[in-house]
């Protein structure tokens, strides 16, 4: 990758000018240059989404066996090819966009204005969601029924996964209780937390023990996937408020060294405003980038997260951004758009670890999916993206019940021109 003078700004800054950790609070940082978007012209598919999709689970196919509560919602969704060659796909399943336990334990207020926006009002839930998960062994042409891989007492949301080199599999989820913000402070267990789980059996069974990070936060959650980095450690990013007080989101860092067993907190990240369903990845030269909502803030790391710079924006609003460096050094950007007229599933990339990033237009990225704008993605060993996402959100029941996932596949133009929509089933 060709260095330019940008470059070289930005690693003196990164080497000279970090933020400075006390305890991994941030203290202070010198703001970066803000990433520039170069606009392309005809850069989007000529093959629209409906021309290639492939829907996985709707509520005709493939459906998850009926328990207490399940109402039809599938979604948060990420997928992992393992070595073996399975690819799995591990989901939500509840009866809302969220899908809390019952009796609620929202306050009276919060649970008027959830049904206002269509929370079903006599759901009998006992254990809330679950995670669940399906699998495929001839490339995602068939799916097995999906089972539960998680099930506590609160709602099991938004299952990742990474492969160790050993073919341990961790899974990353948080568990969702379904208490006020104000609450947590109170009581403790009553807040949202991120929680690991291994299997060392390609995902067919999975430890009891709930692995916890030693969390900053009041409550913290992520959306995955950790990244394998060059040492061997595990990195985990997540998201979370510190204090009652202090309700602005801020991004934490944490590694593991013994393939998930424990954790320690590296850093914490934080701005003026929020940063929200934070995510990070490692480049080839070893430096870490991470992205999160709303503002699209970009910071990197040369300390294997320690320290990083001061977070930036750069014009482009976004949701559940989720960042994957390519073999060939491209590094993708997949997230929720919040432009006008321009929602759905985006993608933008970058040949230069995120200093300037490629696009059709400055506020928003490349069009993968008409859908509600969750999605994750695993490269396949032809250097395209597998992508699963989940067409609606679920904010009424009616959305709810008819819920479904869905396979499509993106090639990023060899001359970074734009990107091709492909039928995921036709991936080698």
């Amino acid at each position: 990758m060709k260095t330019t003078s940008h470059d070289l700004r930005l690693i003196t800054t990164a080497i000279f000018s970090f933020t400075i950790t006390t305890g991994s609070a941030v203290v202070s940082a010198e703001e970066p240059d803000r990433p520039i978007v170069t606009v392309v012209q005809d850069g989007e598919s000529k093959t629209r989404p409906d021309e290639c999709r492939v829907t996985i689970l709707s509520p005709t196919m493939n459906q998850p066996d009926s328990y207490p509560g399940y109402g039809g919602f599938v979604g948060w969704v990420s997928p992992v090819r393992l070595k073996n060659g399975d690819w799995l796909i591990g989901f939500s399943a509840g009866y809302w966009h969220a899908s809390p336990p019952t009796p609620l334990r929202y306050s009276t207020k919060t649970i008027e204005e959830y049904l206002k926006i269509g929370m079903p009002a006599d759901v009998v839930s006992p254990t809330g969601g679950r995670a669940m998960i399906t699998r495929s062994t001839d490339n995602g042409k068939t799916w097995s029924k999906p089972v539960t891989m998680l099930d506590t007492p609160d709602d099991d949301r938004h299952p990742a996964f990474i492969e160790l080199p050993d073919e341990t599999l961790l899974c990353s989820v948080f568990t969702y209780p379904g208490a006020d913000a104000a609450t947590h402070a109170k009581s403790p267990e009553l807040a949202h937390r991120t929680t690991i789980i291994r299997s060392f059996d390609q995902g067919k069974t999975w430890e009891k023990e709930l692995i916890r990070p030693p969390s900053p936060f009041l409550s913290d959650e992520t959306d995955g996937p950790m990244i394998l980095l060059k040492d061997g450690s595990v990195l985990l990013t997540v998201s979370g408020a510190p204090r009652e007080d202090r309700p602005k989101q801020q991004a934490a860092v944490f590694t593991s060294q013994d393939r998930g067993a424990t954790w320690k907190l590296l850093s914490t990240i934080q701005a003026d405003h929020d940063l929200d369903e934070a995510n990070a990845t490692q480049l080839s030269n070893g430096t870490l980038v991470l992205m999160a909502r709303p503002e699209g803030d970009i910071c990197w790391s040369t300390d294997q997260g320690r320290s990083w710079t001061k977070p930036v924006t750069f014009g482009m609003r976004m949701y559940a951004p989720s960042l994957y460096a390519l073999r060939d050094g491209t590094l993708v950007c997949l997230h929720g758009s919040y432009a006008p007229g321009h929602g759905g599933l985006r993608l933008i990339f970058s040949t230069d670890g995120g200093l300037s990033w490629i696009a059709p237009a400055p506020n928003h990225g490349f069009l993968v999916d008409n859908c509600y704008g969750y999605g994750k993605a695993m490269e396949m060993p032809d250097g395209t993206l597998l992508i699963v996402d989940q067409d609606t959100g679920g904010h009424t029941t009616a959305d709810a019940k008819r819920m479904s996932l869905r396979l499509i596949r993106v090639r990023i133009r060899a001359d970074h021109s734009g990107i091709d929509l492909l039928n995921p089933l036709t991936t080698p």
